[in-house]
């Protein structure tokens, strides 16, 4: 069994990866934990790209160490496991298109994501990863809710 785990270092992604170290997996079964840092977005000319330049690049390495440790610390729930192996990626692109690039590429059985829970204008502005995965991905995918209060 191969299963890819969407990680975005957020409450939602931990429960994810918890509910995935808690199962009895085949003998043999891989698990990736992935990030994708997001694509950075460009800033106008006209804004001042040599005044904003330095502070978004110290942003996007502040975001990439910050996604690096939360992969690095995701992977140790799944340490002394004999049925499975873990391992981590970090990619960086637009997040959907991404992840479903790497899940072809890994071979996935099945695809895990947490739900963030956004409804209305929130996930009309934000989108939805979880809708575009169970939409797009070639594997089974499973959606970790966090339960209700």
């Amino acid at each position: 069994m191969r299963i890819l785990v969407a990680y975005d270092g957020s409450p939602s992604a931990d429960l994810a990866v918890e509910e995935m170290a808690r199962r009895p997996w085949p003998a043999g079964s891989a698990v990736r934990l992935i990030g994708v840092l997001e694509d950075a977005t460009p800033v106008p000319a006209e804004v001042g790209i040599d005044v904003y330049g330095p502070v978004l690049e110290k942003l996007r390495l502040s975001q990439r160490q910050a996604l690096e440790a939360g992969l690095r610390k995701a992977v140790t729930r799944f340490s002394g496991r004999t049925d499975l192996q873990a391992d981590v990626m970090l990619r960086e692109g637009a997040v959907v298109r991404t992840l479903l690039e790497a899940i072809r590429e890994f071979h996935a059985d099945l695809v895990v994501a947490g739900s963030h829970g956004a409804k209305g204008f929130e996930r009309l502005v934000l989108g939805s990863v979880s809708h575009a995965l169970v939409t797009h991905a070639p594997c089974h995918v499973e959606i970790i809710k966090r339960p209700q209060a």
